[in-house]
């Protein structure tokens, strides 16, 4: 979104907390907060709790922001929008009961869907999932229904040693109806936060869709020194997003 009309108005607000000033920032950011929310939608909360959510976290960012750093608002906005979402619907997802032998099958999902994307360098269909698990498309159906409702294979699937660590942890980059503007926005403020050699690593791996053997031709490491640093920087990135600096 073009924002810039509002800059002097966050200026104003940073030094005066004027409510009248804040309830025009709320007014106009509101689309964008909503715009976060709906790529939430679908995992087991209403849509009108997460508006609810990420309008108090809009709220939140506006006491927050400091222009002086030289960000965009809507840079710091949206990954703090989206961690609040996140910690809701962890927090409703933990009071679901899910059995161990289903909790399992969604981790090697996951694993089998991370090794796919870094020998092909693309997501694997449906059907070659469930041949990969060696279950039938209706199980892998109602698996992907339950991480649906308790997104359980991005929050609570551990990133190993040997495997392509998920970028979408941290941005969320699977959901459906992920704007354009949105991803390059976030892509920012994710780059702004690492220095150069963490910069060329996460955009070959997610900008430029590289796997991890050929990011490690490029970088001139090895494939374990690529795996290791990019956990390091996305568990990071992680802290950063959810502390909400």
């Amino acid at each position: 979104m073009n924002d810039e009309h509002l800059v002097p108005i966050l200026e104003r607000y940073a030094v005066t907390r004027s409510p009248v000033l804040r309830d025009e920032l709320v007014e106009n950011y509101l689309p964008m907060a909503r715009a976060v929310a709906r790529r939430f939608e679908g995992r087991g909360a209403e849509r009108e709790d997460l508006q609810q959510v990420a309008s108090i976290a809009l709220m939140k960012a506006l006491e927050r922001f400091e222009p002086s750093r030289g960000f965009r608002f809507v840079t710091y906005a949206i990954p703090t929008i989206a961690g609040d979402v996140r910690n809701y619907l962890r927090d409703k997802a933990s009071g679901m009961r899910v059995p161990r032998d289903a909790r399992q099958k969604l981790y090697r999902m996951q694993q089998i869907r991370e090794q796919f994307e870094h020998d092909e360098l693309r997501e694997p269909s449906a059907r070659e999932l469930a041949k990969a698990m060696n279950i039938s498309p209706d199980e892998l159906l109602m698996l992907l229904d339950m991480r649906n409702q308790t997104d359980i294979a991005s929050l609570d699937a551990p990133i190993g040693e040997e495997t392509d660590a998920d970028l979408s942890a941290v941005l969320g980059a699977n959901d459906e109806g992920y704007e354009r503007v949105e991803q390059e926005q976030w892509m920012s403020w994710i780059l702004s936060k690492v220095d150069d050699k963490e910069r060329q690593l996460l955009t070959l791996r997610y900008r430029d869709r590289l796997g991890q053997r050929e990011t490690a031709k490029q970088l001139g490491v090895s494939q374990m020194q690529v795996s290791r640093m990019e956990r390091r920087v996305l568990a990071r990135l992680r802290a950063i997003e959810e502390s909400g600096a």
